[in-house]
């Protein structure tokens, strides 16, 4: 059977929240643009505690059904019993449909998505994809990298994630609904954080740990939930679990020659809270515009300047959050009152962190 052939001008590799918004920006100036999504489905399965902040809602012009949940605060439940209050206004949303709608954005100015298709190999002109065990040999002009924390892409360029938390969810039903987020700090929850983010009469309850910290995501997760259970927060019953890698190393190198990282491929992750889907919109934004510049002027050059803009916006952001993050490890096995003053200056929700 012949090789499928197919050259494009953007080639996207990922259709998450950075991959959908990198081809709509590109498809939308009028480049032909491909896009490579190794899942059956776009969106599925979700991994995600599904929260983004107000102003993205305002940036991609969110549809009223993805708003599952408007929120106002986050309450963050300290290890000695204090409970401390942030205001943090945004939307739990349904983050397979926020997938779905963003790559659609993109197939509506003539984008082409490509299901069941991963990219394999890279040769510097053409890149070999398997479509349900067929070949599929794309030339593009430029590589945008949006495929996830394991990035093949990445791995082109020798720019790949190596610090992460591991997280596990499950979907459980809430007594009593919620108007804000919960995030709780424990030393049973190491280097990380467990989270219940209510969706109407359900909620996303999670945790997230630092693996050399010793502690295994599953027995963290159903601690944390005993405890939920016992404290009348959920039913003990679970209706759906899954769980993945945050990455937590803060930004990595995004350019080289033709292609560009964005989103988990790049490190574009908030390595304390793990928030990502508002920088992985941003940086799929960004790395579309530069690629389209890069065409437009037949100078592959300023695609670099993708690197220069997200470093100036991400880097010393990215880069604090991790020095903090280093500097907590110590405090998880010590006493609730060293732990309690440590995430004093290491989490986000104190004065002292932005100190």
């Amino acid at each position: 059977m012949a090789c499928a052939r197919i050259d494009c001008d953007v080639l996207v590799v990922g259709a998450g929240p950075a991959g959908g918004s990198a081809a709509f920006e590109t498809a939308s100036k009028g480049l032909d643009v491909v896009i490579l999504e190794k899942r059956r489905q776009v969106g599925l399965p979700v991994r995600c505690a599904e929260y983004i902040p107000s102003q993205l809602v305002r940036e991609v012009n969110l549809p009223a059904h993805i708003k599952i949940q408007k929120i106002e605060a986050m309450q963050a439940h300290m290890p000695d019993g204090e409970v401390v209050t942030t205001r943090s206004p945004g939307f739990i949303i349904d983050r397979d449909q926020f997938d779905k709608y963003l790559v659609q954005r993109a197939t509506s100015k003539g984008a082409r998505l490509f299901l069941e298709t991963k990219a394999v190999s890279y040769d510097g002109r053409t890149v070999l994809a398997r479509i349900r065990g067929r070949a599929l040999r794309i030339s593009p002009k430029i590589i945008i990298g949006a495929d996830g924390p394991l990035s093949t892409i990445g791995s082109w360029i020798k720019s790949t994630n190596r610090e992460f938390i591991q997280a596990a969810q499950y979907v459980m039903r809430l007594r009593e609904k919620k108007t804000h987020t919960q995030v709780y700090f424990s030393q049973d929850i190491p280097g990380g954080y467990g989270w219940v983010f209510p969706k109407g009469d359900v909620a996303n309850v999670g945790i997230g740990v630092d693996p050399g910290l010793g502690k295994r995501p599953k027995a963290a997760l159903d601690s944390f939930v005993s405890r939920l259970v016992g404290e009348g927060v959920v039913e003990p019953e679970v209706l759906k679990k899954t769980g993945g890698l945050i990455p937590s190393g803060g930004l990595l190198k995004l350019c080289r020659k033709n292609i560009a990282l964005a989103g988990d491929a790049g490190g574009l992750v908030h390595p304390i809270t793990g928030a990502g889907i508002a920088s992985a919109v941003s940086s799929g934004k960004l790395a579309g515009g530069f690629a389209w510049r890069a065409i437009a002027e037949d100078d592959i050059r300023l695609l670099a300047e993708y690197e220069l803009e997200c470093s100036e916006f991400f880097f010393d952001i990215f880069a604090a959050a991790r020095a903090k993050k280093t500097l907590l490890k110590e405090y998880w096995q010590r006493g609730t009152h060293d732990l309690c003053e440590a995430l004093k200056w290491g989490w986000v929700a104190f004065r002292e962190y932005y100190k």
